[in-house]
Parts: structure tokens; C-alpha cells; sequence
């Protein structure tokens, strides 16, 4: 009878271990765990547990290397190595983890954890339970059958297949039963199971299809028409029937235990949210917060606001304050770049009660009544992006002194891969408190207790970074952004015109020879004439079309005179319109200077980013692009300086590659690029010129980063055949680095 109110969840514990592990690729917490296992396992877990919603469920563990096998056939697994020194500690972490879930997991000494999980789906049959093993291991495939299915892991942790009595027939053209069948005649080296010597899965599948098991096989030896085979199976009937005997899943263990046992319960939530802290499983540890109770709702209906109307109110408020009361500030602006944003007002939390100051442009002499606070040290103040504040504020005249702490930066140094900076956002995340983005009395009357929550959370060394270094720098960046840089309009304005008449001159010829006009920013239309007018090789289809991205336009670079003019055409739209002319209309009225953002908190490697506008990504490769950084000039009688790691992309490489040349070179002082160009060109090294240089520099940083011969070509001058030869050069004379490479993408695709 077929139980339709229960279904059986059966997981191979050290099988998906395994699988995470080396999918992945090593990560660790800040105090150098290593975790990647169980993030990984913990994944393929909670998506199984969504996607087939058991109502029981168990996982099963291997205890240790002796089994019943081993008393068997001694080299029983013998060829399988220890598992890392990485692995072995994440075995203990995930039986933490299922206690902390309040999942249940079984081992038992002498088993494997497929004779647990063959034992109790066998039980869960006897009971009509339908069940579901998860599990990488091809041996649990004969546990299949009409209640029991088996859900096998493949590449990655996110790819999943599903095994019925069909499917396993359709793929092993045998029935589940017959797996162990095959496996008794070809072996299997994972296991180091013998089999027969020269018998693969063709020719075991055959056999097994003709005899239906190996007894009746050995029965009927005769009827085997190929006689090499046939002396291949007398000379090692031995090993055929011990090689199943090590196939088989043990399915009747006595365990203590019914399946009723395993339902499925509710986790420990607080001991699994601090494990989540523990590992730095940041997301699950979201998820299991947004499992909570719905946050309370909260607006400023709720709160009283003081208002600060009159300097004698204003100056009541800040002698009312101790010198070392706690205040958090947040300003009431209308636009998020600081220095086009207009201050509208500000709002003020001490001793849980909110105060707010409205400014408008016609009333900014209201911020006079509040300077001796925002100027005073003595005064600790917190802030949601501090840098924001500063730049805002020294366009008032008001240099902001007292900033004591910044929820932004402190977010970031917990947690540098966390999206998004809105203040909402993180109060709903530690304070579970759910507030319109656009609320700033309740978004400032939270501040200090989300501040207070996140301090006390924060290891002591990431309090050490915090505070001696990111807190000073973004005092730094508030004042880079202040000052910004100049740029010479009329410099932009001639590169614009010339950059609008080449742009013509290329569309005109593109228009020739396609003989035709058309759209060339379409590529839906620019596909249309490529791959149907002019009849050039399809090189990949889309949904609305065909492909004609920049690698795609590479590919044909010589079939078509069109295509240089194409790339070329794009090259310079993007450089006009991203760098040129936007750069013209951000130049701010009232300083004739370039003010970026420096974001601090975006990057999880802590990079600096630039934004609105980017300027770390002016192109250098064209002319064009170095001429636009030449219209960022300084004042008279001032520099600018350029300061740079000295080359510490290839610096970076030799470590990880332990290319011996890579690294002799560093380490006698020699200049790389003069070095490689000795190693390509097969020249001496002080018959090298500046040329040769120029190019090996462009082979040093181009292949670390993966440049096509195309590429190489196009930024040295030389043809496709020369770059190929001088990328292969380059491999020949780096061994490390060339099996480096080798090796990254292997494990890539693990």
C-alpha cells in the first residue's frame, strides 16, 4: 500500500561532502576555518529539502574505513588517498550543523552509509513510504524502485538528476536490480572493486541483458561466442562473485530505530543562527531571519519630532546635550551625489528622542545655529555614510569633526560582500524592524541601536580595521571628493567634434559597403545585413537574431572589410558618449571640477570604486582615450601623482605559479617586461628595445587575463599569426604559469 501523507528523505552525508568540497573552490572565515564543504552541502541540502518537501528525513555518514567489505577483499577502496587536510575538519562542522537544524544522522561501525540508507528505504518499502535518496554515488542506483527513487548529484552542487525504474533503463539499458550485476563483471575503480580484467560497461551491459544475472552467465558459459571473452570469465568467475558481493548494499543492518523517528522537526534557531555567524554563512542567515516573524512595521506616526525652528531652540538643544552623549545625524537631502545634492533639512536622535532642522536653500543660515555641534569633537556622532555627510556639509563651509561611528562601514567590515547600502534595509536585517526607505525620523531614530547591535557583533580585529583603517580613510575620500579634480571643458569639447566627424566618416563607409543604411546600434539590423545581406559565417543565433558582440565581431575580424569599421565605429560611440560628453556635463557650475564618488563599501575584495563618474576606467589602449586624460589638468604650480604597486598583478602571478623564471626575474631586480621580450623574441636581454618591450609588456598583462590573439594583435599591431606565436612563446618560456592556467580551468570546470 502506497502511503501518500508521508515521503522519506534518505541523504548521503559523506557523498555530498564530498561533492561540495571539490566543486567549490577553498573558502574560510576570517579566523581561517575552512567551510567550503559545508556551504556547499548545506546548499544541495536546503534545495532538496524545497524541492521534494519530505516529511522525514535522515542523513547517513561512512564511520570510518573498516567495513565488512575490508574483512572481504583487504584492498577494498585501498586506492583512494586521505581526504585534504581542508576536508577533514568540515566532516565535524556539518554534524554540527545538522544537530543545529535538528536533523537527524545515523553511522554505524562496519557500514557505510549506503548500507544505512539501503536498510531504511528497504524498511520505508515495507511501509509503502515513498522515498528519495540524495546521493553522488552511482551505487545507490539499485536501491531504485517503484517507491524509491534516487536523486544523484552531478556537476557543480547544482545540477541534479532523478532516477526511477525507467530512467535507470533507459540510461544502463538494465533494471536497478541488474546494477550490481554490471558492476560484479566491470568493476569499479572508485571503490578499487575488481571485476574482470578487460570488461567494460558495453560489454558487461550486453552480457547482463543476454543472462539477466552472472549465475546464470556462469551457467551457460558456453553460449558466449567471443572465446577470448569467454576465458576472460572462467579465468576470473572468482573475482566476478566477489565484486558483487562488494557491490551490494547491505539492506538488512539492525539499526534501533523505525523511520517514524526521523520526522522532520523545526531547527535550533538561535543555536543555528550563531553557527551561521560562525561560519560567515551570511545568506542562510539571512534566509532563516526572513523565516522569522514578520518584522514590525514602523513609521514616524509613531515618534514625536522636535522641531528645531529658532537659534534659541537650536542652541537649547546643544547645550541641553552631555559632552558625551551619543548622537545620531541624518541628513534630509534630495539627490544621493553629495555634491548636487540640496539639503533639505537634518535630523538628530539623542536619548531616544528625534529632533529635526529644516534647511532649504533660502534658509541655509540655519546651519550656523547647529555648526558648534556638527564642529565640535566633543560631541560623538554617528552617521549612515559619514563621507556623504562631510561632502554635503564642507559646501556649507562646515567641517564635520566628532564622527565616531559610520553603520555603513561597519556593515561592510562584518560583511564585504553585503549588496546594497540603504539604511532601511540593514535595520531589517539586525533589528528586524521593517521601515519605508523615505522614513528619516524613524530611519534616524534606529541608527544608534542598529550601531550598538553591529559593534557588539564585530570581532575585536575587524574593530581594529574599522577603526584604524577605514574609518580615517573615508575622512581621506570626503575630502578627495570635495576637491575633485579639474578638467579642461574646451579640451573635451575639440575631442568631442573630431571624435563626431570620424564617427560620420566610419558610418558613411560601413553605409558603402553594406550598400545600404540601417541602424548600426541595432543588432537586430546590424545581424540582418552581417549574416544575411553579406553572407558571413553565423557564428552564434539569439532570440531575436543573430550574435554580434565584440567577441563575435573578433572571430571575423578578416572575413570583411565591414567588420574593423564596425569595431572601430563602436569604439569610438562608447568613448564619446561615456567619457567625452558625459564628462562635459558633470563638470559641477560652481567649482569647474570633476567630483567622483569614491565608494568604499562596494567592493567584497576592498577595491575603491569610482562612480558618477567612473574615473578609473578611462581607456589608456587608443589615442583618443589617453588625449581625454590629458584634459584632467591642476591648478598652477600644482602636480598630479600617479603612486602604483610596482607591478603586482605579475608579482601576484609568480607566487600563485611558482614559475622559477617568474620569480628569479623579481628577485634579481630584473625588469619583466625586458625579460619576457627576451624569452618571446629570442633576443638577448640588452638587445632589447623599446619596441619589443612594449609588446611583451602587452603579452605580460594581456595573458593573465586571458587575451585572445585577436586582442594581443590589435594592441601590439602585429597580425593574428604573429600574436599567436609570440602568446605561445610566452607559455613555452613560463612553464608554471602556462600549468597554472591549465590548472585553474580544470578546477573551474570540477
Amino acid at each position: 500500500m502506497f502511503d501518500a501523507d508521508r515521503k522519506l528523505m534518505l541523504v548521503d552525508g559523506n557523498s555530498l561532502l564530498f561533492r561540495a568540497f571539490y566543486a567549490l573552490p577553498l573558502l574560510h572565515t576570517r579566523e581561517g576555518v575552512f567551510t567550503n564543504g559545508v556551504y556547499g552541502f548545506n546548499t544541495m541540502l536546503t534545495r532538496a529539502l524545497e524541492s521534494e518537501m519530505p516529511t522525514h528525513l535522515v542523513v547517513a555518514f561512512d564511520m570510518d574505513k573498516k567495513t565488512f567489505r575490508t574483512d572481504l577483499y583487504c584492498d577494498y577502496k585501498a586506492n583512494r588517498s586521505a581526504p585534504p587536510d581542508e576536508l577533514i575538519g568540515q566532516f565535524d562542522l556539518v554534524r554540527e550543523l545538522l544537530k543545529a537544524q535538528n536533523i537527524d544522522y545515523i553511522e554505524s561501525p562496519g557500514f557505510e552509509a549506503d548500507d544505512i540508507i539501503g536498510t531504511l528505504s528497504r524498511l520505508a518499502e515495507d511501509e509503502g513510504i515513498p522515498t528519495v535518496i540524495i546521493t553522488g554515488d552511482g551505487d545507490a542506483l539499485q536501491l531504485v524502485s517503484e517507491t524509491t527513487k534516487v536523486l544523484m548529484t552531478k556537476k557543480g552542487i547544482s545540477q541534479t538528476e532523478i532516477y526511477d525504474p525507467d530512467k535507470v533503463k533507459e540510461k544502463w539499458e538494465v533494471s536497478p536490480r541488474q546494477m550490481i550485476e554490471i558492476k560484479a563483471l566491470m568493476g569499479d575503480t572508485s571503490d578499487n572493486i575488481p571485476g574482470i580484467p578487460g570488461i567494460g560497461p558495453k560489454t558487461a551491459i550486453k552480457l547482463i541483458k543476454e543472462f539477466n544475472d552472472i549465475e546464470n552467465l556462469y551457467n551457460n558459459i558456453q553460449q558466449v561466442e567471443s572465446k577470448k571473452l569467454r576465458e576472460k570469465l572462467v579465468d576470473h568467475q572468482e573475482k566476478a562473485f566477489l565484486s558483487r558481493q562488494l557491490a551490494t548494499i547491505e539492506r538488512q543492518m539492525e539499526l534501533d530505530c523505525r523511520i517514524s523517528d526521523f520526522v522532520v522537526k523545526e531547527p535550533h534557531r538561535e543555536k543555528l543562527m550563531e553557527l551561521y555567524r560562525y561560519l560567515e554563512f551570511n545568506n542562510f542567515l539571512q534566509a532563516l531571519q526572513d523565516k522569522e516573524p514578520a518584522a514590525a512595521d514602523m513609521s514616524a506616526a509613531e515618534i514625536e519630532i522636535h522641531q528645531l525652528s529658532t537659534e534659541e531652540e537650536t542652541s537649547s538643544f546643544i547645550t541641553g546635550l552631555e559632552q558625551e552623549a551619543q548622537v545620531a545625524v541624518f541628513l534630509d537631502a534630495d539627490y544621493r551625489h553629495p555634491m548636487w545634492a540640496r539639503l533639505k533639512g537634518i535630523y538628530f536622535e539623542a536619548e531616544d528622542k528625534i529632533y529635526y532642522l529644516p534647511i532649504r536653500d533660502t534658509s541655509s543660515f540655519k546651519l550656523e545655529w547647529i555648526r558648534p555641534f556638527l564642529e565640535a569633537d566633543y560631541f560623538k556622532k554617528y552617521f549612515h555614510n559619514a563621507k556623504f555627510a562631510q561632502v554635503v556639509l564642507l559646501r556649507y563651509g562646515i567641517e564635520l569633526r566628532g564622527i565616531a561611528g559610520d553603520t555603513l562601514l561597519l556593515t561592510y567590515v562584518n560583511d564585504p560582500s553585503f549588496e546594497g547600502e540603504e539604511l532601511n534595509k540593514l535595520i531589517f536585517k539586525y533589528l528586524n524592524l521593517n521601515i519605508k526607505n523615505d522614513d528619516y525620523p524613524m530611519l534616524a531614530a534606529n541608527l544608534n541601536k542598529l550601531y550598538q547591535t553591529l559593534w557588539q557583533q564585530t570581532p575585536a580585529e575587524l574593530k581594529d580595521l574599522y577603526q584604524d583603517v577605514e574609518m580615517p580613510l573615508s575622512n581621506v575620500l570626503a575630502y578627495m571628493e570635495f576637491s575633485g579634480i579639474q578638467v579642461e571643458k574646451p579640451v573635451l569639447a575639440d575631442i568631442s567634434k573630431e571624435l563626431a566627424q570620424r564617427i560620420a566618416k566610419d558610418e558613411e563607409e560601413i553605409y558603402r559597403l553594406a550598400e545600404q543604411n540601417f541602424n548600426i546600434n541595432s543588432p537586430k539590423q546590424l545581424g540582418k545585413v552581417l549574416f544575411e545581406d553579406l553572407g558571413l559565417r553565423i557564428i552564434k543565433k539569439t532570440k531575436t537574431g543573430y550574435g554580434t558582440g565584440i567577441e563575435i565581431l573578433e572571430e571575423l575580424y578578416d572575413e570583411h572589410e565591414i567588420i574593423p569599421l564596425i569595431i572601430n565605429y563602436r569604439q569610438l560611440t562608447k568613448l564619446k558618449s561615456t567619457y567625452v560628453d558625459s564628462l562635459q556635463e558633470l563638470i559641477h557650475p560652481d567649482t569647474g571640477r570633476v567630483h567622483t564618488i569614491f565608494k568604499q563599501a562596494q567592493t567584497a575584495t576592498g577595491r575603491l570604486s569610482s562612480v558618477e563618474p567612473n574615473l578609473q576606467n578611462i581607456p589608456i589602449k587608443m589615442e583618443e582615450g589617453r588625449r581625454i586624460r590629458k584634459a584632467f589638468t591642476t591648478r598652477k604650480n600644482y602636480y598630479l601623482v600617479s603612486a602604483d604597486y610596482s607591478q603586482i598583478d605579475l608579482r601576484s602571478l609568480a607566487h600563485i605559479s611558482n614559475d622559477e623564471t617568474l620569480i628569479d626575474t623579481f628577485l634579481q631586480g630584473i625588469d619583466i617586461h625586458t625579460r619576457t621580450a627576451a624569452e618571446i623574441f629570442k633576443v638577448p636581454l640588452d638587445k632589447v628595445d623599446s619596441t619589443l618591450r612594449s609588446r611583451a609588456k602587452a603579452v605580460n598583462f594581456g595573458i593573465i587575463y586571458g587575451i585572445s590573439d585577436f586582442g594581443l594583435a590589435r594592441d601590439t599591431g602585429v597580425s593574428r599569426k604573429e600574436a599567436r606565436q609570440y602568446i605561445n612563446n610566452y607559455l613555452d618560456s613560463y612553464p608554471g604559469v602556462q600549468q597554472y592556467m591549465h590548472d585553474i580551468v580544470e578546477f573551474g570546470k570540477a
